[in-house]
């Protein structure tokens, strides 16, 4: 009896530590970042993620000291933020316009090309003008208002186009 007692005692003690073993070794849980609102989505396109909520009337986060688990208020409490790789654009068409700012007439001069086709649109994209266009001869803007124009430039020979931004006063 002492020994089936002693038996129970030690199958009773290793169990015991197996399970505090277990529950020390096995993650209990794992955290991810989560947001509680009344609409919203995740939008996903190759490397870009958008995520989005409706109705938080509050916002704020909270960290502990050490800054490993944060706390928010139906906020996302963090940002990853990278910076987007880009090159400088360069002309493919290398063009003068000159004066700028114009007042009467714009100056076209290229060192090669002769024929240009020129439309000039307004701030907003609307075409306002298209011609045809000779080599520094003058383009009379005398029918534009004041402001600011778009005038996009293609070279007859060569099809290479530049957009230049000229201001008219």
């Amino acid at each position: 009896m002492k020994k089936t007692f002693l038996n129970r005692k030690k199958i009773k003690m290793s169990l015991l530590h197996f399970f505090l073993l277990l529950a020390f070794s096995a993650n209990s849980q794992t955290l991810s970042k989560q947001v509680i609102g009344v609409a919203g989505a995740t939008l996903e396109n190759g490397n870009n993620k958008l995520s989005y909520t409706a109705g938080e009337v509050v916002v704020g986060a909270m960290t502990d000291e050490d800054a490993t688990y944060q706390l928010g208020n139906g906020y996302y409490p963090s940002l990853d933020l990278s910076t987007l790789s880009s090159e400088s654009p360069e002309l493919t068409l290398q063009v003068k316009l000159y004066p700028n700012p114009v007042t009467e007439a714009l100056y076209i001069t290229h060192p090669t090309e002769q024929d240009f086709d020129v439309i000039i649109s307004d701030i907003n994209g609307k075409q306002i003008l298209r011609t045809v266009h000779q080599k520094e001869q003058a383009l009379s803007l005398d029918t534009l208002t004041s402001g600011t124009y778009l005038v996009t430039v293609t070279a007859k020979d060569s099809k290479k186009i530049n957009t230049y931004k000229i201001i008219k006063k």
